[in-house]
């Protein structure tokens, strides 16, 4: 059955718990403390706009969050727990703090935080040995080479591609329609290559059921909710329109 996913961070607040069909992605959350709510709040006071040159929004809010400590006690079983790694060696510590039969999504791809420059991929096989988990899931950048796609396929064994976080610009991490052609060029690319042996969650300007129904005909199994949640209120009715 076609799930809708929350795209963190608003699967922290938009739950839809009378919804079985709908999944809310909390986080991302790191390995240690870079800020709770207030800044948070804060980081998206300053830094998210609505660009009308690229007609989306930016934003450089660089993962806010409490930790990974405190994100296991906030996500529920059957919730999506959304984890990116800042330093080498995070993910060995992370997976001795989640529990193997909590459902991940790996994010590889936040353009808005600094990163440790010789970070590997590798250590995300920590998380795809565990038959437990329902979901497990790496999310990609629009950007992402169909060599790297292999790798995380083929050499990892990422069965759950989530297709896509947002595009790199000078603002930030630019999110909404723009993101459309980059998420339907990947979309083609792993059903080219890959078949149906990979469970595709395609997100990137979603914002009525026309653009559910379009990513849905070209080969996507869900859909991740990210730009409509800007206007939460709509969020609701879009859900309505598949039941």
């Amino acid at each position: 059955m076609m799930k809708y996913f929350i795209a963190a961070p608003f699967g922290n607040y938009l739950k839809y718990k009378s919804y079985p069909d709908v999944v809310p992605v909390t986080g991302t959350w790191t390995m240690e403390s870079r800020g709770g709510i207030l800044k948070r709040l804060w980081k998206i006071g300053v830094t998210l706009r609505y660009n009308s040159t690229y007609q989306g929004w930016t934003n450089k809010l660089g993962l806010p969050n409490p930790g990974i400590l405190v994100g296991v006690k906030k996500t529920a079983l059957n919730e999506i727990l959304s984890i990116g790694e800042l330093e080498s060696g995070d993910f060995k510590k992370i997976v001795e703090i989640v529990s193997d039969d909590q459902s991940l999504e790996i994010n590889l791809s936040c353009p808005n935080v600094e990163h440790d420059k010789n970070l590997s991929w590798d250590d995300t096989r920590l998380f795809t040995t565990s038959s437990k988990r329902k979901y497990c899931i790496v999310k990609v950048s629009p950007l992402i080479t169909i060599d790297e796609l292999k790798f995380l396929i083929e050499e990892i064994g990422f069965k759950q591609i989530h297709c896509c976080n947002t595009l790199p610009v000078r603002e930030g991490g630019l999110s909404g329609k723009t993101l459309r052609p980059y998420v339907n060029k990947l979309i083609n690319i792993i059903r080219d290559n890959w078949g149906d042996s990979i469970e595709i969650i395609a997100g990137g300007g979603v914002e009525n059921i026309q653009h559910v129904d379009d990513y849905l005909t070209l080969g996507a199994d869900h859909i991740s909710l990210g730009t409509i949640c800007f206007t939460p209120w709509r969020v609701k009715a879009l859900i309505n329109k598949r039941d």
